[in-house]
Formats: C-alpha cells, sequence, structure tokens
C-alpha cells in the first residue's frame, strides 16, 4: 500500500489537487451514481465494510487522526492511503459532515426482490422511512436480533449507502441485506409468491407477542411515524398486530417499534 509523504501525489493538499474533485462528487447522490463509488466514514465502519467483503480503493486521513496499523493490515490488497491537509478538509466538506478519517470503495451491487428466495429468516420492511438515524438504528437491532434482511420501499437505490446512512448503522449495513422496491412491486410479488405481510397497527386486535409463535418467516411492515403505512400496504397484510402503549401516547418512534417488534421474534430468528 502506498504511504504519504511530503510533496508528492499521497498528500491531498488543496482543492485542485486531482483526488479532490472524486470525494466532492461523492458527497451527493449523483456523484455516486456517476462514480459508482461511495464514501465510508470513521475506522470502526470501514473495518465493518472489509468484514462484509466491500472493496475499499483509497483511505484517507488528516490531521492528527492517523490510521491505525490494525486498519493498515486488513486493507484491500492495492488500497492505497492518503493524508489530506486540515485546512483542505474542512474545504472538501463544506457544510457536510467532517471526516477525519474515511475510504471510498466501489458502491456494492444493489439488492431487488429476487433476494427473498434465499432468506429464511424474517425481513423488515420500511415504507417511506426517510431518517437515517432511524434506517440506521433498525440496521443494528434487526441483525442483533437474527432479522435476515431488510426491504426499504420507495427510496432511490444510492441512498443506501448514503455516508449518514452508513454511520448511523455503525456499518452493520454491510451485513445485512438490504432491498430495495416500490410498495406495488412489494405487493405483486406477495401476491405471485404467497408471502405473508404483517403491518403494526394500533386498531389491531392481536398484540406483537401473539405474532412470537408463528412458525413461518414474515415480512414485517412499519411506516413512518407520522404517516404510517400505506393503505395499500395496510390491504394487502394478512396480518396485523398492536404494540400496547399507554393511550396517553399517541405513537413510538419507529425504530422502537421495530424494536419491540422484532424482540417478540427473536426465537424463530435464531
Amino acid at each position: 500500500m502506498n504511504e504519504p509523504s511530503a510533496n508528492n501525489p499521497f498528500l491531498v493538499d488543496s482543492l485542485n489537487h486531482p483526488l479532490a474533485g472524486p470525494i466532492r462528487k461523492l458527497l451527493t447522490r449523483e456523484g455516486r451514481r456517476e462514480l459508482n463509488q461511495i464514501i465510508i466514514d470513521d475506522e470502526e465502519n470501514i473495518f465493518q465494510a472489509l468484514e462484509a467483503g466491500i472493496e475499499i480503493e483509497s483511505v484517507y486521513f488528516s490531521g492528527e487522526d492517523k490510521i491505525s496499523d490494525a486498519l493498515r493490515r486488513k486493507l484491500t490488497a492495492g488500497a492505497t492511503i492518503h493524508e489530506v491537509a486540515k485546512r483542505t478538509t474542512k474545504k472538501l466538506f463544506e457544510n457536510d459532515k467532517i471526516s477525519r478519517i474515511f475510504a471510498i470503495a466501489e458502491t456494492p451491487k444493489f439488492v431487488g426482490l429476487e433476494k427473498l428466495q434465499t432468506i429464511a429468516k424474517d425481513v423488515v420492511v420500511l415504507e417511506d422511512v426517510s431518517i437515517s438515524g432511524n434506517i440506521g438504528n433498525i440496521i443494528r437491532t434487526s441483525l442483533a436480533l437474527g432479522v435476515g434482511g431488510m426491504i426499504l420501499l420507495n427510496m432511490d437505490p444510492l441512498d443506501i449507502y448514503d455516508r449518514r446512512l452508513i454511520r448511523a448503522s455503525r456499518g452493520y449495513l454491510f451485513s445485512l441485506p438490504v432491498m430495495t422496491a416500490t410498495t406495488s412491486q412489494l405487493i405483486e410479488y406477495c401476491k405471485q409468491n404467497n408471502q405473508s405481510l404483517l403491518v403494526t397497527s394500533a386498531d389491531a386486535e392481536k398484540t406483537v407477542d401473539e405474532i412470537a409463535s408463528i412458525n413461518a418467516r414474515l415480512l414485517i411492515v412499519f411506516g413512518s411515524e407520522k404517516e404510517g403505512c400505506s393503505p395499500e400496504i395496510e390491504n394487502a397484510a394478512s396480518l396485523k398486530a398492536r404494540i400496547p402503549i399507554n393511550p396517553r401516547v399517541e405513537s413510538l418512534n419507529v425504530s422502537a417499534a421495530a424494536g419491540i417488534t422484532l424482540f417478540t421474534r427473536r426465537d424463530f430468528n435464531r
């Protein structure tokens, strides 16, 4: 692996450096589309990506934040290491969160609903959930509780690998199959494959505790906290369950609702 030294091309010391332009492009969805690459912030997340087999092309560090020996040993063969001048780091990221250690990797191959044929455990479905923190928390919870995968409905596939979402998931995004589809595509898939959709609904007769004994894979759908699931998903669902809560509380955050529901299914997903 190449090491940076003074006055060489591995030191990014201005926005005119040939490596600066691609970094700035990758902060945008269109840039990720054009270059077919993503940015992964922080060593913890880079390690998770490497564990999942993601090809790291290059790693950057700035200021006093040096790359650890452990990461150097783990890096993909041929990956280059670059130093970024501190003042240049601020200019690169501008209004985005500054990262002192980050990697550039090839975008993982996007996964469609056909992946469901290989997954035996429950799958979490998020419909129109857009907040990175919520999605990231649910990814971590899903992996912790043995869930087999996740489907993000009505999301641009490129947004799966937005650096904010990667950070929110603590890098576990790379360890869980994440599929994208539209609501109508998922409903059609369920019809053709006799697949059960479960939605959480405050009006359901059954509680989430009662779904624990279902000995079959479920696609468990959560909508946004504000709007909930769409009428189309509600109508297509063959199962509904509610989380018993104090009636004074209107609703739970979607990540909290997912955690409670998935915990009841932990025995099936072991």
